[in-house]
């Protein structure tokens, strides 16, 4: 029995391991503790679009749609570093996936305060 794991795991597409490994790190570690006035809620990976999306929170002081909208440049200039500095998400990038960060407010939910989609036009 363990060597068809050990077996299907070697035909794993990397669609499949990164819709696992997504759906593993919610389950395991979401909400993550917030850190820096910000939670991740989610993460999810959809196969079709080849599309990280991160699904987070602001809180206290970032959550206020006008300091979000005042920092826009800022806050995606820091995504798109953390995305080009991050040795572990290197295969991804090297497939063309996309890393999409989608943040609402934590007291009112259904509020985005903000969104990005990251393609490899930015981050190559």
């Amino acid at each position: 029995m363990g060597a068809i794991v050990v077996l299907a795991s070697c035909h794993e597409s990397l669609e499949d391991r990164a819709a696992r490994e997504a759906s593993e790190y919610t389950r395991k570690y979401c909400p993550t503790p917030v850190v820096n006035n910000t939670r991740t809620d989610s993460v999810v990976f959809n196969k079709q679009s080849k599309t990280y999306t991160y699904y987070c929170s602001f809180t206290d002081k970032f959550d206020n749609a006008k300091v979000i909208q005042d920092n826009n440049k800022n806050i995606t200039d820091g995504l798109l570093k953390a995305i080009k500095d991050n040795p572990g998400i290197k295969i991804y990038k090297e497939a063309g996936f996309n890393f999409q960060y989608v943040v609402h407010s934590a007291q009112t939910p259904n509020t985005v305060l903000y969104q990005h989609n990251f393609t490899t036009k930015e981050y190559k």
